[in-house]
């Protein structure tokens, strides 16, 4: 990667602290000039891993990315009554499905916040973010008219009579992340591959939205505190395939800047989850660091295994301040890479159950003539969190899925260590 890109993302990241110049981004005279200016602000720290992507797939994902904050601001800013049929209109419009323009947004006096006076300026230059798809391959065009066909489908409906949060993040976030690792794969690895686990990580994102954004209604609680540690404690089953997605996509994507761009996202993430609940974040320099990841298989390794091993205590320093956890803190339980971090695993269940028993593999074996102390107390409890987090992802309608994953339970709990578990008992083994 040169000297000149590095410092264009420094300059980037410089400009995260700032305001954004709301009259610079109305000004621009071109579509490219206002995708050069809106990119950081739009997009924060995923608007700086856009720039270690090489240049066709930097453009692509600009693209996409400044069509996605259109859709934003016309689901949060609209009219509720028409907020629908907007996000609807302002896909068809971008997809190049019709020549209709999507109706104006409310004027108002003052934003609440600077995102939404950055979503309001986009929006009212739909027609320029327009211009940036069309000037895509055939190939690209495709690709981001079915992302935002495909979301706004999901915001619409969800406008239309409010659906579960984790059939929103799956549906919005989740159909962005797929897209965003497929791109970056560059077709590298099939989409079986990528689906499930993709979808751990826009739930990642997702957390991370809810708990910048104080969605305390959303989760039902009541403070900032239960938030966090709601939050985090569902963070447990997903960050496992999140990890297990990287370990297998990092090294096999053949783009330097692309696997720098995946690198960057993982840890300025990771910084901002443990940044939350008061734990050092992987690393300092995260730019440095992820340039490093991308070099090669091992730096990636290394990389990921910080990130882990931070991600560890970010857990341990939540179950800390919480009550019903607190007993166990003066030893850390290895929670992210109890089971084998390179197992290839595509499915979220066998993770679960593998980490579970690997936890469960570290308490003593010798029959109980007391209390257990207090790290294995801890260790037991995450244990069954996890263990109910695999039952939860079983779909009730599914018993042949629920005794499949009652086998691999039981064979992993007979297993004399904590080894992948194979049996025949359908799709979810």
């Amino acid at each position: 990667m040169s000297g000149t890109r590095i410092g264009t993302l420094l300059r980037g990241v410089r400009t995260l602290r700032r305001a954004p110049d709301i009259a610079a981004l109305r000004a621009a005279p071109t579509p490219a000039a206002l995708a050069k200016l809106a990119l950081i602000p739009a997009g924060r720290n995923l608007g700086i891993s856009v720039g270690f992507l090489p240049a066709h797939q930097r453009d692509e994902a600009t693209a996409a990315l400044l069509a996605c904050r259109v859709l934003d601001a016309y689901e949060d800013l609209a009219d509720r009554a028409g907020a629908a049929a907007a996000v609807r209109a302002a896909a068809a419009y971008l997809a190049d499905r019709t020549d209709t323009a999507p109706p104006a947004l409310p004027t108002v006096t003052v934003e609440a916040r600077d995102s939404e006076a950055v979503d309001r300026v986009l929006a009212a230059r739909v027609a320029d973010i327009k211009a940036l798809i069309t000037a895509l391959s055939a190939d690209g065009r495709a690709r981001v008219a079915g992302v935002l066909v495909d979301i706004a489908d999901v915001m619409a409906r969800n406008i239309e009579s409010p659906i579960s949060r984790v059939a929103y993040g799956e549906g919005v976030l989740g159909r962005v992340t797929h897209y965003a690792c497929a791109l970056v794969a560059d077709g590298v690895l099939p989409e079986a591959d990528l689906r499930e686990l993709t979808g751990c990580v826009a739930v990642i994102a997702q957390s991370a939205n809810d708990l910048r954004d104080n969605e305390f209604e959303i989760y039902g609680v009541a403070d900032r505190e239960e938030l966090i540690r709601t939050v985090m404690l569902q963070l447990l089953t997903p960050a496992l395939g999140g990890f297990a997605l990287l370990t297998r996509l990092g090294p096999a994507t053949p783009s330097r800047g692309a696997r720098a761009a995946m690198a960057y996202m993982t840890i300025t993430t990771n910084a901002f989850l443990c940044k939350v609940v008061g734990a050092p974040a992987p690393y300092r320099r995260p730019i440095a660091a992820a340039a490093a990841a991308a070099c090669s298989s091992a730096y990636w390794t290394r990389m990921l295994e910080r990130v882990r091993r931070t991600g560890d205590g970010a857990i341990h320093q939540m179950l800390d301040a919480s009550p019903e956890f607190a007993t166990g803190a003066n030893r850390a339980t290895e929670v992210l890479g109890a089971a084998d971090p390179h197992a290839a695993q595509t499915s979220l269940v066998p993770l679960i159950v593998d980490t579970t028993f690997a936890l469960v593999q570290t308490l003593p074996e010798e029959p109980l003539t007391g209390e257990l102390p207090d790290a294995e107390i801890r260790t037991m409890m995450i244990a069954d969190h996890l263990a109910f987090g695999a039952m939860e992802r079983v779909p009730s309608h599914q018993p042949e899925a629920m005794l499949a994953l009652a086998s691999r339970l039981q064979l992993a709990a007979l297993a004399p260590s904590p080894r992948p578990v194979t049996t025949n008992q359908g799709a979810l083994l």
